[in-house]
């Protein structure tokens, strides 16, 4: 960092109006003038206090003191915007021969965000403020572009990518993990780690800021991690740890009640927490991430139903787990074999404002038992003789179960069209979908004998001794879920509630 510069932007100061100063001087000012999106700037509590840290954190280096902050912010709040799009470009007007390294879980997000930034110092809102910077049409690429003249750089890597020969003064995480699977990944998690602490940490020079902006996922993810290290060890790097829920009962905290009622409704967070469940909403909403319970599906408020009392109309899919392999079937207590006839019915919301639609899952028939290959094949293919023609039927096709999709559409060559779901990761990262649902009370059985097992095999996941029904169960809503046309595919592209799935014909 030169005194020189730091006093030619002092001298610069003085040509430019008191709005003009107080945009190159606070980050909530500079993205207010700079702003380039079509929707309005809109400016919560959260907002002020994220670019206010900022703030300091520029006069400390401008005092050649080194910051270090983890600020936990609820999803769709903003950050990436105060934080990945403004800040590079703000950063760089006031220290134009530093260097900035920004990372996010993908190169692709991160270069998104580097374009943004690099666009962002060609408008004529940026250029009143710093007419002096500009971009070297040599070095523009997105991954990594410099200032004319100037020895300031942006480098965007995704996590895990290649930051060797990349230093910084300005440090920027943005968000590291992409959904929920890659955070219950024990594998993913610890590459993050990695990857933070020997590539990212490791860039930073001298006189340095460094931020972690982030939603939580996980008690072990990134952040978590960092609050453990720097507990254990007080010559890790002390992060100051700034924490923003999203709901609040303390009106002295939020007045609402909420922290950004500026943008989103009571509504609006209300059934984002319905959807997210308590697990996902303690990380996702509150910040605040909790260990998984032992038992995940609360099946206290599901409904038991007389036949007649099931919706018209709806479509059905049986998904079966077979225990098929020689590991399944020799061990002391064997897994069954098992298939879950499943419907799911969209409701609208109790709350008129909210306009999605909300799952109910019915259930009105669960066939399970031990049997060899031949009575297995052989009940199978009765069972979708009953079920009907138009009845789905599916099961799962990942390393390790191939032969499981292979037998059953085997079985039902010329009876049945066999759909093959490929899961998104392990049974316990499958199952999130379903746990909201469950404890909304959302789930509805059929009543019938196998009630009883069914629902405490459902209530004892994941520390009973099996889980077949369970995988059952979630083949079925994987499967119909994605089907075509369902309303479930239709919303795919905004709702992370499954995985991909193809359908084979035999």
């Amino acid at each position: 960092m030169s005194t020189a510069v730091i006093d030619r932007a002092d001298i610069d100061l003085l040509n430019l109006d008191v709005d003009a100063q107080l945009a190159r001087r606070h980050h909530v000012e500079f993205m207010e003038h700079c702003w380039q999106k079509e929707s309005p700037f809109i400016v919560g509590l959260h907002t002020r206090e994220i670019c206010a840290q900022i703030d300091r954190a520029i006069e400390r280096y401008r005092l050649c003191e080194s910051s270090f902050l983890i600020i936990k912010v609820p999803f769709r709040h903003g950050k990436s915007d105060i934080m990945s799009r403004y800040l590079p470009p703000h950063f760089l007007g006031l220290f134009p021969d530093d260097e900035i390294l920004l990372t996010t879980y993908s190169a692709d997000l991160s270069h998104d965000f580097s374009r943004f930034a690099r666009a962002l110092i060609y408008s004529r809102e940026y250029r009143e403020l710093f007419p002096e910077i500009a971009i070297d049409p040599d070095s523009a690429a997105v991954h990594h572009w410099q200032l004319k003249d100037r020895l300031g750089a942006l480098n965007a890597v995704g996590l895990g990518g290649t930051m060797t020969g990349r230093g910084y003064a300005l440090g920027i995480v943005d968000d590291y993990h992409k959904n929920r699977q890659e955070a219950e990944s024990a594998t993913f998690r610890q590459r993050n780690w990695d990857s933070f602490t020997n590539d990212f940490l490791t860039r930073r020079g001298p006189v340095s800021i460094t931020i972690v902006l982030a939603t939580p996922w996980h008690v072990d993810d990134i952040i978590g991690r960092a609050e453990k290290a720097m507990q254990e060890d007080p010559d890790f790097p002390q992060f100051e740890v700034i924490t923003f829920p999203a709901m609040s009962n303390d009106a002295r905290e939020y007045e609402s009640g909420y922290l950004f009622p500026e943008r989103f409704s009571e509504s609006w967070y209300l059934s984002q927490a319905a959807a997210l469940g308590s697990y996902g909403t303690a990380s996702l909403l509150q910040c605040n991430p909790v260990k998984r319970s032992g038992n995940i599906l609360k099946t206290d408020k599901v409904q038991i139903h007389e036949l007649a009392d099931v919706p018209r109309g709806l479509r059905w899919g049986r998904g079966w787990d077979l225990a098929s392999t020689e590991k399944q079937l020799v061990k002391e207590d064997p897994d069954y074999t098992v298939g879950v006839l499943m419907a799911i019915e969209w409701r609208n919301h109790e709350d008129e404002e909210i306009k999605d639609k909300v799952p109910h899952i019915w259930i009105r028939d669960v066939l399970r038992g031990r049997w060899a290959a031949p009575e297995r094949d052989r009940r199978i293919k009765q069972t979708a003789m009953l079920d009907g023609p138009g009845t789905f039927v599916g099961t799962e096709s990942v390393a390790g179960y191939k032969d499981t999709y292979e037998r059953l559409a085997e079985v039902l060559r010329g009876v049945r069209m066999v759909q093959k779901v490929t899961p998104p990761g392990d049974l316990l990262i499958r199952v999130n979908p379903l746990e909201p649902i469950f404890e909304a009370g959302n789930v509805h059985l059929v009543r019938g004998a196998w009630n009883r097992d069914y629902l405490q095999e459902m209530g004892e996941y994941n520390s009973g001794a099996h889980d077949d029904q369970v995988a059952g169960t979630v083949t079925a809503w994987e499967m119909l879920y994605m089907a075509p046309g369902s309303l479930g595919k239709q919303e795919a592209g905004r709702k992370p509630l499954t995985a991909g799935m193809r359908k084979e014909q035999f």
